[in-house]
């Protein structure tokens, strides 16, 4: 979802091009009046001018089960004071570290305790999607009977009573069969220990089907590794991640599903904590980045979507208490990395020294130069850095986040308030990690966060260059001899990298899923059809979204505008006088000339000229010029989108987008 501050040409700008770049709905645009002007609010103010007409508006959508990430583009608040949650807390450490200001992004991802007027976001470990340790998988998740349970079970099988211990074991993995795999393993353990090898099987094939992916695990557990022969798992084994196991592996987001103590997505009625990830796509101030440089950054990181780029992660380990707070997980993320195949540099120094191209980076000082160096971030990085005021741009000491955007990175992200140099409240090293497993950005920041209150995600967070995406095309045509239906092929492009089998197509029609095929049948359906109903017509947009069989889910969309050859005309829309501007390219439009469209179709009764769902021109006939004035509509490429109105029916046309021209 991109969020728009309406009042803002700055704001358009950014959400215009972004848009145009990554062919965001229509739908997924939620333009925003009245947002509070300044870097810092208070939490009221947030809540009622920004989160509740936000959230109102998606759901109001029917959108708000499927919408992951919130972006805020430009001329947002990027800090939120709330020192009414703070007075409610009662652990002194707590009350000492946790600081009464938080993100916008922070606070956002934390919805559901800001509508709530809950501070529970304070607490060290709030984010129960991070990744944590690989033993956390096999904490007690649970409360009440069922947490005296999960003990009773533990302590069977510690007084080797591996019987009883794998009967409690498989009923609470029953309870949950669909998530919570590790349970499945434990019950797999002791009917192993037991010398019950068929209902061994049968749970380790149950940890599968409930989402376990780590091989690593099944084959490192010698009560769980001698039962692998088995036909069914040896099928499944290749599609699992056999990374090391020090860290719990990469998770795929969803926004549908809460999260418990062990990392495992549940369903929200049984307990599980919902989040949504967000960011900001630019900060556009004196502090911050300048607008012609925030685009910039957009349209770069856009294009470096699965690049797979030849290029290492560094890390700085200097004596800088910012770079020691997170030493402890550097090793354990180089191992990780270089199980995986990629390259890895470990330097004592503020910024590294080596040339070269670099996908991750990490730091932690006080002020760095990112600029005047002899590497190159590659499209698609990430990097950033440990320090007290990175995103706090009304401070002009120490190095701002935006730095590392303008020096080439793809997302970054800094605290808005002192963090105190505390881990908990910034990335991981496994950040990285996660990254090059093929998570995008705002995944892969989530994921090694324990308590993100306080940090400012800002850049594209859809960036994932390692993503391993089916390796196919999908297009979508219109067949109207006979019975009329839509036909959707999906053909391989044979690409040379890493890639991933489809698992299943997401089919959308305008923006609202129509249907999920499942791909991992014994028959692989490469041709899908629709049935097409026989009262509609002109242009519909047919979106879909392939999703890879890999633990990371990787997404790949393809959009098509369908013409279903209705018994109306599509209407048509054509630029016959294009916006100019004197300031050019990387402006915020406001000084930029009018539009002038040339709007027909034949037998209508009007035809409106609509801008992100919005009219912005009328014509009370089925053909006639439309003039559109352009200054408050921001700068960066218009999307228009004709639609006409034949009595009570409405027929869409073809998409029109409008590039601003430099004023001659």
């Amino acid at each position: 979802m991109v969020v728009v501050n309406g009042d803002s040409t700055v704001s358009r700008t950014i959400a215009n091009h972004y848009i145009d770049a990554r062919k965001i709905p229509t739908k997924n645009v939620v333009v925003l009046d009245d947002v509070p002007a300044g870097l810092e609010i208070d939490l009221e103010s947030f809540r009622e001018r920004i989160l509740k007409p936000l959230l109102a508006e998606i759901d109001a959508r029917g959108i708000s089960a499927l919408a992951r990430v919130i972006a805020y583009s430009a001329d947002f608040p990027t800090a939120i004071k709330i020192p009414s949650h703070c007075e409610k807390l009662t652990d002194p450490t707590a009350k000492k570290y946790q600081l009464p200001v938080a993100s916008i992004t922070g606070l956002t991802y934390f919805y559901r305790y800001v509508m709530a007027d809950d501070p529970g976001y304070l607490s060290f470990a709030s984010n129960l999607y991070a990744r944590g340790k690989f033993e956390r998988h096999f904490l007690n998740p649970f409360a009440g009977d069922k947490k005296a349970e999960f003990e009773q079970a533990s302590a069977l099988q510690k007084e080797q009573k591996y019987a009883e211990a794998a009967v409690i074991w498989r009923k609470l993995h029953e309870e949950h069969p669909k998530t919570m795999p590790a349970l499945a393993l434990r019950a797999a353990e002791a009917y192993s220990l037991d010398g019950q090898a068929e209902s061994a099987v049968e749970m380790i094939r149950g940890a599968l089907k409930a989402g376990w992916r780590s091989s690593s695990y099944l084959t490192d557990t010698p009560e769980l590794e001698k039962h692998l022969d088995d036909p069914q798992l040896q099928k499944a084994l290749p599609y699992l991640d056999d990374s090391p196991i020090a860290w719990q592996g990469p998770q795929a987001f969803a926004s549908n599903v809460g999260w418990t103590l062990t990392g495992s997505p549940v369903a929200i009625k049984e307990g599980g904590i919902p989040y949504l990830c967000s960011c900001s796509l630019a900060v556009v101030h004196p502090g911050g980045s300048t607008l012609s440089d925030a685009v910039r950054v957009l349209l770069r990181a856009s294009k470096g979507d699965r690049t797979f780029p030849r290029a290492r992660f560094a890390f700085s380990t200097t004596g800088d208490v910012r770079s020691k707070t997170r030493y402890p997980g550097v090793a354990d993320t180089v191992v990780y990395l270089q199980e995986n195949g990629f390259e890895t540099e470990v330097f004592n120094s503020v910024v590294p020294s080596k040339e070269g191209a670099i996908a991750g980076l990490m730091l932690g000082t006080a002020s760095a130069d990112v600029m005047a160096k002899p590497w190159i971030l590659v499209r698609g990085s990430i990097a950033e850095n440990l320090t007290s005021f990175g995103a706090a741009f009304g401070n002009r000491s120490q190095t701002k986040l935006t730095a590392f955007l303008s020096a080439g990175a793809a997302m970054s992200s800094g605290t808005v308030a002192e963090p105190y140099s505390l881990q908990y409240k910034f990335p991981t090293p496994m950040l990285y990690g996660y990254y090059a497993q093929g998570l995008s950005a705002i995944e892969s920041f989530y994921q090694s966060v324990a308590s993100p209150y306080q940090l400012l995600i800002v850049g594209d967070p859809l960036a994932q260059p390692f993503a391993k995406a089916p390796d196919e095309l999908v297009e979508a045509t219109f067949v109207s001899e006979g019975k009329r239906r839509l036909r959707i092929l999906r053909r391989s492009m044979r690409l040379k990298v890493p890639k991933s089998r489809a698992a299943s197509m997401e089919l959308s029609i305008d923006d609202r899923i129509f249907q999920v095929v499942p791909l991992t049948g014994s028959v692989d359906v490469k041709t899908v059809e629709v049935n097409w109903p026989d009262n509609t017509s002109g242009i519909y947009d047919v979106r879909a979204t392939l999703t890879g069989l890999d633990r990371t889910e990787p997404r790949v969309t393809f959009l098509s505008e369908v013409d279903v050859d209705g018994d109306h005309p599509a209407p048509t829309a054509t630029i016959t006088e294009p916006r100019s501007d004197a300031d050019g390219y990387g402006n915020d439009g406001s000084n930029a000339t009018a539009i002038q469209v040339e709007l027909e179709c034949p037998g209508a009764d009007r035809i409106e000229l609509h801008h992100l769902g919005k009219s912005v021109a009328t014509v009370d006939s089925d053909q006639g010029t439309a003039r559109v004035e352009t200054k408050a509509l921001g700068g960066g490429p218009l999307r228009f989108r004709p639609i006409a109105f034949f009595g009570d029916s409405k027929v869409r046309g073809k998409t029109l987008v409008d590039q601003l021209q430099p004023r001659k």
